[in-house]
């Protein structure tokens, strides 16, 4: 699930996955509210973690994942539901399947959904009640995710640091086309990102082109900076020589001339990399993980990064073997659905090792803490769920069902919780019968000045309800039809 929904969120961002991020100006729309929620989450971690004096974000990621999925905690216990009522339920949906294989005739389509439907009341449950969970989580996944990636704009400490470069960097005549020459150069891009064009008079009277950057742009670009960035932008003499102002106007489309732009004060850069040593031996330490490796390096295939995609691997295929196992599908030879299931599993973690071996070890890192939490969580869950009967489970689902339509106005009596444990075959023959005569409508006075009740096969409805309104509408209306044909 949680490599299915990155692999997504990879092919919405752009080529250069690991360095094209959108940080400081928070994510907004449906994820706002989930983002913020885990955001919040995340300053928290850092600060309690901070007191212990432990200033690490991988140790965050990693006490971050636990938390979410505790907070998730009630949506698997659903899916978890749902899946040991399919496990019963799958065998009598691939009988109806096979008994109507092939037959494309509307008669045939018709006793097929009316047979399946049966099976789906007779259990309590829907189509969409297996997807239903996973569906709810896919806003909180993104919102994760997005959180993980914009750390700073969520985590306050985190920002400071970045911030005293950022305030002193602000201070220095053309930092702007400095400071996007030095993206171009290091292949760094940042979503959403404009430069401002402002016009400054010198002192000389001499009007100047100048490239504004805010603070979050500044943060927001060196949030980005591995340890080599780090280390190639303290060596000012040899980065600061090679800007190119043309390439930058064209690059940025800026809509100046290169002539315009106010000159860089080079030698307040090189004065400033004293300045902020120790704030970039802070921000290095943060970042650092296993052995000295950044975060937001990709740990490629040497050692030692080449733990995580392997950590990655098998933490997914475990996972994976411990959800099939709890679903009771493992050895299901007869479901295609299971043995579909059971070719991802080898194949997904495969792909999550690549994957992971690419993009920036935060990456990988959430990627195993999920999977092994995840892991730890259906193990418990499983042992909780053994001690529930499936009989008691479908006649609650039942019962669920029931309550709702009794909202609805729908009447099914009190025989909703003894479906459950009728045979299929007896209800299909009941449902054959009902499309069979679908326009059998009934009109059943419970006695004078009581309700009435109107009966379509056997479901009831309440005389006030819509659904009975609706169906002596179109009784009254077929009587009408009959007299006019009989004329």
């Amino acid at each position: 699930m949680d490599l299915l929904v990155s692999l997504w969120f990879i092919s919405e961002c752009k080529e250069d996955f690991s360095l094209d991020f959108m940080f400081l100006t928070q994510v907004g729309g449906i994820l706002k509210p989930f983002a913020w929620v885990f955001g919040v989450i995340m300053n928290a971690i850092y600060e309690l973690v901070s007191l212990l004096n432990v200033h690490s974000i991988a140790v965050c990621v990693i006490i971050f994942t636990f938390v979410t999925k505790m907070l998730m905690l009630p949506l698997t216990i659903k899916q978890q539901k749902s899946a040991k009522l399919s496990s019963r339920m799958n065998p009598e949906i691939m009988k109806i399947n096979e008994k109507y294989k092939g037959k494309k005739d509307e008669a045939s389509m018709r006793k097929q959904q009316a047979e399946m439907q049966a099976v789906y009341e007779k259990y309590g449950s829907t189509p969409m009640s297996g997807c239903l969970p996973m569906l709810i989580s896919l806003p909180i996944m993104f919102a994760l995710y997005r959180v993980i990636y914009a750390i700073p704009a969520y985590v306050n400490d985190i920002y400071v640091m970045y911030g005293t470069i950022a305030d002193q960097i602000l201070n220095i005549q053309g930092y702007g086309q400095a400071m996007l020459s030095f993206m171009m150069e290091n292949n760094i891009n940042v979503s959403k990102f404009k430069p401002v064009i402002d016009v400054v008079t010198a002192d000389s009277g001499i009007t100047y082109n100048a490239i504004a950057l805010t603070k979050d742009n500044l943060v927001d670009i060196m949030y980005q900076f591995n340890t080599s960035s780090w280390a190639a932008f303290k060596d000012t003499a040899d980065w600061l020589g090679k800007i190119d102002t043309t390439k930058i106007i064209q690059n940025f489309s800026l809509g100046i001339t290169a002539d315009s732009l106010q000159t860089i004060d080079t030698a307040a850069f090189t004065a400033l990399m004293p300045n902020i040593e120790n704030s970039v031996t802070e921000i290095v330490s943060v970042n650092s993980f296993l052995g000295g490796l950044n975060i937001l390096n990709a740990p490629g295939w040497s050692f030692p990064g080449i733990i995580i995609p392997i950590l990655a691997a098998v933490s997914q295929f475990v996972q994976s073997k411990v959800s099939m196992a709890a679903s009771g599908q493992q050895n299901n030879v007869d479901n295609p659905t299971a043995q579909s299931m059971k070719v991802m599993n080898y194949m997904m973690p495969i792909m999550s090792m690549f994957f992971c071996a690419m993009l920036p070890i935060c990456v990988g890192l959430y990627w195993v803490a999920s999977a092994v939490f995840g892991a730890i969580q259906t193990i418990f869950i499983n042992r909780y769920m053994v001690k529930i009967d499936v009989d008691d489970l479908i006649e609650q689902n039942a019962a669920k069902v029931a309550k709702k339509r009794a909202k609805q106005g729908v009447v099914t009596g009190s025989k909703m919780a003894g479906v459950a444990k009728t045979s299929t075959k007896s209800i299909q023959n009941e449902e054959t019968k009902k499309f069979n005569n679908a326009y059998d409508y009934k009109n059943t006075p419970s006695g004078k000045g009581a309700k009435g009740e109107y009966k379509r096969s056997n479901v009831s409805y309440s005389a006030k309800s819509i659904s009975a309104n609706a169906n002596l509408i179109r009784n009254n209306q077929e009587s009408i039809d009959e007299e006019k044909s009989e004329k």
